[in-house]
């Protein structure tokens, strides 16, 4: 973990939150003495729609390509587990037939 004294942050604030958005946290020191901690963000501190636009920004999910029909999607049927059936199997038949 970093160490910034009060002064070093004020100084330097824009070189530490670049150190926390790489995901190292902070301790700030006051006379050698610890008094605060920046760290990064976790997605519990963002609302569920900020989480999801950040996980779009860094590219590992996409936006949704149209809106959910609800009453057709709860009017699909539910996949039945085949018996001796691999999960892998299941979805390529599901595949085949279009879902």
């Amino acid at each position: 973990m970093r160490r910034a004294s009060v002064s070093e942050a004020k100084n330097a604030l824009s070189s530490l939150l670049s150190d926390v958005r790489r995901g190292e946290a902070v301790l700030i020191t006051h006379r050698g003495k610890p008094v605060a901690r920046i760290e990064p963000c976790g997605a519990d501190d963002l609302g569920a729609d900020q989480a999801a636009a950040e996980l779009v920004r860094r590219g590992v999910a996409a936006p949704p390509r149209t809106s959910l029909n609800v009453e057709r999607f709860l009017s699909t049927p539910a996949v039945r587990m085949t018996e001796g059936a691999s999960a892998s199997e299941m979805i390529v038949a599901e595949r085949r037939e279009g879902r």
